[in-house]
């Protein structure tokens, strides 16, 4: 009984901090599952891969990180970004860990994306950090 007050008590403080974020709220079998309502059909997502060389210190490493921070903070035309790397799961064929960092960005539109392309934030991270890296791999993929 106690284990239940504590579900329902963390379940509803989720629920709505969910709806003041702009996130759904959606259940399936006693799971919760929320979804990004900020993300439309007709969106851009800007999936970019990097690889970086090696042999970078911790510095290099950090500097290439502020580099993509500052980019996507100064670019009001990106809706959403986020920054990762690659992720502890399992070894599997279809899994490529290859990559030193991923930078997700979502646009509202195309013609915003073609905005972000040629701001100058986006050309400042080029130049500063393109010494940190030996590839770049894009993938823009419209919401549906």
């Amino acid at each position: 009984m106690n284990n239940r007050r504590k579900f329902i008590k963390s379940t509803s403080v989720l629920i709505a901090s969910a709806g003041m974020m702009g996130y759904q709220v959606v259940y399936s079998k006693n799971k919760i599952r929320l979804i990004d309502k900020t993300l439309k059909e007709g969106m851009l997502q800007h999936n970019v891969y990097f690889w970086l060389k090696s042999g970078l210190d911790n510095k290099d490493q950090k500097n290439f990180e502020k580099g993509l921070k500052d980019l996507v903070s100064s670019v009001k035309e990106v809706n959403k970004a986020e920054i990762g790397i690659p992720a502890p799961t399992p070894a599997r064929d279809v899994v490529d860990k290859s990559f030193g960092y991923s930078l997700f960005v979502w646009f509202k539109s195309i013609e915003d994306h073609n905005i972000y392309q040629d701001h100058p934030a986006h050309k400042k991270f080029i130049d500063d950090c393109s010494k940190y890296w030996t590839k770049v791999q894009v993938f823009d993929s419209e919401l549906i």
